[in-house]
């Protein structure tokens, strides 16, 4: 994957603002080219250690099971279908398993396996405040209800998602694919900081990390990531009161209201700049921008 995308950013791939790092000098496609070649020695740690719970064999998975892709008879309550299958892979389990988005709570749960209670005040609320509440204990119930059945009736699975270190593992890999079309340099240097961080836990017998980074390099990736805060506050604002992925695509149903959230919640935030500059950088660095703007 990584080898591919050095032939495509040497062939396409040229200088490009990229207004959370500079509003002056471009980001240059060299910078990616040796963070892949960093990327390629630092793949070993990238895959944990082979278990008993065959975690590591090839699986076929759905990647994106959610209410509309699976059909369900209303009478036998029997799945009779599952749909868009285009875009699932054969890979080792561990890199591709997860808890399906029909049944995820947004904001995660505690991984415990207790119901979650409602508010002191909950009889006091109006209508509107009950209902956020009721969708929110709802969603992480069935959540929980997935973890509970699936550690008794899929130890393969459960013993997947207990894997330490897992996300730190595959997040480059993940990332890899496309990271310069799909402007995720910032996210990908990020994941390998963090492999080569850990590098003695993740790979206790291969020596010293076989890539650094230097001062400034740590430097500049710093100044961009205090570009990047206001966004990813943004991110997780959406993420966990409507479950908006980082991409923008929602289920058509949720469509009219995330978007009216989605532009007063931009309005508010270039209100915030102190002159017509900042205002212009603000507009330039929000997250989910209209394929027309």
């Amino acid at each position: 994957m990584a080898t591919n995308d050095m032939q495509l950013v040497e062939t396409y791939g040229r200088p490009r603002m990229n207004y959370h790092r500079s509003s002056i000098e471009p980001e240059v496609p060299d910078e990616l080219l040796d963070l892949l070649k960093r990327y390629l020695k630092l793949a070993p740690a990238m895959a944990p250690p082979v278990g008993s719970e065959e975690t590591h064999l090839p699986t076929l998975w759905h990647p994106d099971l959610h209410l509309d892709n699976v059909f369900v008879d209303p009478g036998s309550r029997q799945i009779t279908q599952i749909i868009d299958w285009q875009s699932a892979a054969v890979m080792p389990f561990f890199y591709q398993c997860d808890i399906p988005r029909m049944v995820k709570n947004p904001g995660g749960v505690s991984y415990n396996w207790d119901i979650p209670e409602l508010p002191d005040n909950y009889d006091s609320l109006d209508q509107c405040e009950k209902e956020k509440i009721n969708s929110a204990r709802e969603s992480e119930i069935c959540h929980k209800y997935y973890l509970a059945e699936t550690k008794d009736q899929n130890p393969r699975h459960w013993a997947t998602l207990g894997l330490e270190s897992v996300c730190v593992r595959t997040e480059p890999s993940r990332l890899v694919v496309n990271v310069w079309e799909d402007r995720d340099v910032f996210f990908f240097r990020q994941a390998l900081y963090s492999i080569a961080e850990q590098w003695e836990q993740l790979c206790p017998d291969s020596g010293s990390c076989p890539v650094a980074f230097s001062k400034q390099e740590i430097k500049a990736h710093a100044v961009e990531e205090e570009g990047m805060g206001n966004v990813a506050e943004i991110l997780r604002i959406f993420r966990d009161g409507w479950g908006l992925p980082p991409d923008g695509m929602v289920d058509a149903a949720a469509f009219e209201g995330i978007r009216d959230a989605v532009a007063e919640m931009r309005d508010s935030f270039l209100s915030n700049a102190d002159s017509e500059a900042e205002r212009e950088l603000f507009y330039k660095i929000w997250p989910y921008q209209h394929a027309d703007d």
